[in-house]
């Protein structure tokens, strides 16, 4: 099963060095933004910013109070989100998890008020954050299971095995047949980080997770670094925000002094939309996109190429009939879908 990891944040994460986390292999953050309508995270702008140049996919979350009224509590996050004038590319989230007293029905009723709103302002729909527990027994209508409209919205579920190992899938609370993000564990450790994070994983491929995002994938232009005594690939990565997988991709040379590295640096920008109206399903077929051409040059590979143009290698090989990927040359000239 293809998973992605992401890590998701708050004030008591503070003080996070952005590259390093990205450098961990870390592909996508939430960040706390506001709770009820009183409180705005402070390191929410810092951490917006520093992700975001560090190429992680961003989104903010509302750590909801069901006692506080939700219309004033969606004006709060608004307006926290809009204030760094960038709405960042994963959908915005409502972490729901504590009762404050009230019941099921008007914790379910005050929820759809706030999803309604923030999906108004921002033409996203929201994700539904909790715990298995707390879906079941707050999250519910009569005769159990969670309202007929939930299953329109991406569930972020909180579980925490015993011990995680790559491969696990959670148990779904009752009524809920799939998840989009499963956070897995509070007690993280994470470079760059010097506190416990929360870990999660993305269910589907890089590709999926920038689809599910609304964004594509870009690389800024190449930056330089000179190696110079001490440097290791691992060091390099940690300076520049990229994971040493990406660094040695696009240097498979060995690491001399002096000499010139290119450092990739990935990074999410908001997916282009066409004119006239409806959503981006079925925005026309491959045969008909425009298709550029790419010139190999002496040290390029197809991992390289692909992170080059927002694409995979699998995509690149097959417009090109390549029956070994690895096997590129100097002058060719590949076409780009």
């Amino acid at each position: 099963m293809a998973t992605v990891p992401g890590i998701d944040v708050s004030y008591w994460d503070s003080g996070i060095d952005w590259p390093k986390v990205r450098a961990t292999g870390q592909r996508f953050v939430f960040m706390k933004a506001t709770e009820g309508d009183f409180y705005a995270d402070p390191t929410f702008d810092g951490n917006w910013a520093g992700a975001k140049s560090a190429g992680l996919l961003r989104g903010a979350y509302h750590f909801f109070r069901c006692n506080v009224d939700p219309k004033k509590q969606a004006a709060k996050f608004i307006d926290c989100v809009n204030s760094v004038n960038d709405n960042g590319e994963l959908p915005p989230v409502l972490d729901i998890e504590t009762n404050d007293g009230q019941t099921k029905e008007k914790i379910v009723a005050n929820a759809r008020i706030w999803l309604d709103l923030v999906e108004a302002e921002y033409g996203k729909k929201p994700v539904i954050y909790s715990g298995q527990y707390f879906l079941q027994d707050y999250f519910s209508v009569a005769g159990g299971g969670p309202p007929t409209w939930a299953k329109d919205y991406p569930l972020w579920l909180a579980q925490y095995p015993n011990q995680y190992s790559p491969g696990m899938t959670p148990y779904l609370p009752q009524g809920w047949f799939k998840w989009a993000i499963w956070q897995y564990t509070d007690k993280g450790q994470v470079n760059g980080i010097n506190a416990a994070v929360d870990m999660n994983v993305f269910n589907g491929t890089l590709e999926e997770l920038y689809k599910f995002a609304g964004a594509k994938m870009a690389i800024q232009l190449p930056k330089n670094h000179q190696v110079s005594n001490g440097d290791t690939f691992e060091s390099i990565a940690n300076q520049y925000g990229v994971t040493v997988r990406e660094l040695v991709s696009a240097n498979p040379q060995l690491l001399k002094k002096g000499e010139m590295l290119t450092i990739p640096v990935a990074v999410a920008i908001p997916q282009e939309t066409g004119s006239g109206s409806g959503s981006q399903k079925g925005s026309g077929s491959s045969a008909t996109m425009p298709q550029k051409t790419y010139t190999v040059k002496s040290g390029d590979t197809l991992s390289l190429i692909a992170i080059k143009f927002g694409k995979t290698v699998a995509e690149i090989a097959s417009l090109n009939n390549l029956a070994n990927p690895n096997q590129i040359k100097s002058g060719q000239v590949l076409k780009i879908p």
